[in-house]
């Protein structure tokens, strides 16, 4: 029976580690009550290799989006004149009822400021090198011009009515002294939003606790998000990190789309963050799964089969004992309890088996009975052998049709 003392970590839906809910960890988190989801895709998607959206595809992904219930999208219309005009169509969108709002991204540039205030966007992110070797290297300034010149835009975006978000990236390699003196200009600069950007994901959790509670404490009072990639597979750690010492805010995109190894993922973060931390993001996680669908068939990108929370295999099963423990646990009262989620939590609509190597008796007794066969332990074992033999053969699993087959043939003795 569910009771309100385990229904933050266990449902008729998801069953999660009790630990995470224990006094002795929890006192140890400075949880936000909500988290904001603010999706990048529209942006990081067309800067991963080789991706192209099309301008009607943009809005068709921004109503997805909004359908899923992000809090904010970001767009760069600078990028080029068709970009320019979907900035415009997706405010006109959101004008129109739509819920999520619309962010344009932006460099050291007033005039793109002027823009997204023209256009009628919700916000901008203002972004520049945050570290003195690359505002050297890759604007020609330095550390210090670079961080009067980020505070005046975002100032000016401020004074524009935009909310405004500043995102210096590379600071997870900038010197810490440089940081604090940074951090403080924007939070004395009125802005909204501070971004902790690890550009290269290569920040240990630790350090990332460190970092938020050091930009509280530098710039208190100002909401603090979180932009992170994936280069060292941490980048929903990262998140989950960020949130626990108090971040509010966290950049991520679906699949999940952008440079290199890609960004934090929407799906991942959203569902942990739900799940594991019991914070809402308002998310929709029953659309997770059709909309990273949507996103993988726009951008012409696979979804990889064991990707968490929406690759195919995260509720596919071949192997016999697994097989025999999935049915086994179906008829509890806690169905999905042989994973942390069910697939009906994003959206999926239930487990499968496929037939393969790996395939036992169990998993030939469960297809059996969905084909409404009958079979002695011997026909069960020659009906494994069969199985087992086609797929080495084949190196993959055998088609549902085939399995059928070979069951009536060993059924009737042929």
């Amino acid at each position: 029976m569910m009771t309100e003392e385990n229904s933050k970590w266990l449902t008729d839906k998801y069953w999660v580690a009790e630990l995470n809910y224990a006094d002795e960890v929890r006192k140890q988190l400075t949880l936000p009550e909500e988290v904001h989801i603010h999706d990048a895709t529209l942006r990081e998607a067309e800067q991963a290799p080789h991706v192209v959206i099309k301008p009607d595809e943009k809005l068709r992904i921004y109503d997805a989006l909004n359908d899923l219930g992000v809090y904010s999208i970001e767009l760069l219309p600078i990028i080029s004149p068709d970009d320019r005009e979907v900035a415009k169509d997706l405010v006109k969108m959101r004008r129109e009822g739509r819920d999520t709002r619309v962010f344009f991204l932006c460099r050291l540039d007033e005039g793109e400021v002027d823009f997204a205030a023209e256009t009628g966007a919700d916000g901008v992110v203002v972004e520049c090198p945050g570290s003195p070797w690359h505002a050297q290297h890759a604007l020609g300034m330095s550390g210090e011009q670079m961080m009067e010149r980020l505070t005046a835009v975002s100032a000016y975006a401020k004074k524009c009515g935009l909310y405004t978000s500043s995102m210096p990236w590379e600071v997870a390699r900038a010197p810490l002294d440089h940081l604090e003196r940074m951090y403080k200009m924007l939070g004395n600069a009125g802005v909204d939003e501070i971004t902790y950007a690890d550009s290269t994901g290569c920040g240990i959790p630790a350090a990332t606790t460190y970092m938020v509670k050091k930009i509280k404490e530098w710039a208190p009072g100002v909401r603090i998000a979180l932009h992170g990639h994936n280069d060292f597979g941490l980048a929903t750690a990262f998140m989950l990190t960020g949130v626990s010492a108090g971040a509010s805010t966290v950049h991520t995109s679906i699949n999940p789309l952008g440079e290199r190894a890609g960004n934090a993922a929407t799906e991942e973060v959203a569902v942990a963050l739900e799940l594991l931390l019991a914070v809402d993001t308002g998310v929709k996680l029953d659309r997770i799964y059709d909309t990273t669908r949507l996103l993988s068939e726009i951008t012409k990108i696979p979804i990889p089969m064991n990707k968490a929370v929406s690759g195919d295999n995260e509720f596919t099963f071949e192997s016999g004992m697994v097989v025999d423990i999935q049915v086994r646990m179906a008829k509890t009262d806690r169905p999905s309890s042989a994973q942390a989620f069910s697939p009906q939590l994003i959206g999926r609509k239930g487990l499968k088996f496929v037939f393969g190597k790996m395939t036992g008796g169990a998993s030939v007794r469960y297809g059996l009975e969905k084909l409404g066969l009958s079979a002695t332990k011997d026909e069960v074992s020659e009906i494994v052998k069969r199985v087992k033999r086609e797929a080495i053969i084949r190196k993959w699993s055998i088609p549902d049709e085939l399995f059928e087959a070979i069951a009536r043939e060993v059924i009737h003795g042929r």
